[in-house]
């Protein structure tokens, strides 16, 4: 988006349009920053699950995730954005290895399948309607280009946190 990239520009300018930009360098830092973020919380999931117990787990992991989310809603400058995507990704490695293990220990096994693959169905209406919020904000001049996609993702989160609320523990 032309904003972001004014927006973020550390100075750098693109020799294919002539536009402020961030760097090659930059910008895989910045992309590569959140699947940095997934290894590492897929890995720490597991012994916060045994720790916490699922639910209680993906309460913590949804906070998580949040902050990164607000860390990048309110970043101004590369480094507060990074540092986002970071726990943004964080959130997503420790929440994508314990959602299928809460929905399989709680589902009876005639369904538990069915259940599971949902959770990558869901997962995929999320990019359709992430890439139909990116289309609709591509266009604006403002930092809504980019904060509102970002912000979107708080309304997921509140829903999982609001839904772990109500759904027991796992046996």
């Amino acid at each position: 988006m032309r904003y972001w990239r004014n927006q973020f520009s550390t100075g750098f300018i693109n020799p294919k349009d002539h536009l402020r930009d961030v760097s090659a360098s930059q910008s895989s830092e910045i992309v590569s920053i959140l699947s940095a973020g997934t290894f590492f919380g897929a890995l720490f999931s597991a012994p916060l699950a045994d720790i916490l117990g699922r639910r209680w787990a993906m309460i913590f992991n949804s906070g998580v995730f949040t902050f990164g989310v607000i860390l990048q809603t309110a970043a101004t400058h590369i480094p507060i954005f990074v540092a986002g995507r970071f726990f943004a990704g964080l959130g997503v490695g420790l929440l994508s290895a314990t959602i299928p293990l809460y929905q399989s220990e709680t589902a009876p096994k005639w369904i538990r399948g069915t259940i599971v693959g949902c959770y990558q169905w869901a997962i995929t209406i999320g990019l359709l309607l992430a890439a139909i919020v990116l289309n609709a904000t591509k266009n604006r001049n403002d930092t809504g280009s980019y904060r509102i996609p970002i912000a979107v993702q708080f309304a997921w989160a509140l829903i999982l946190v609001v839904g772990m609320l109500i759904l027991p523990e796992t046996p």
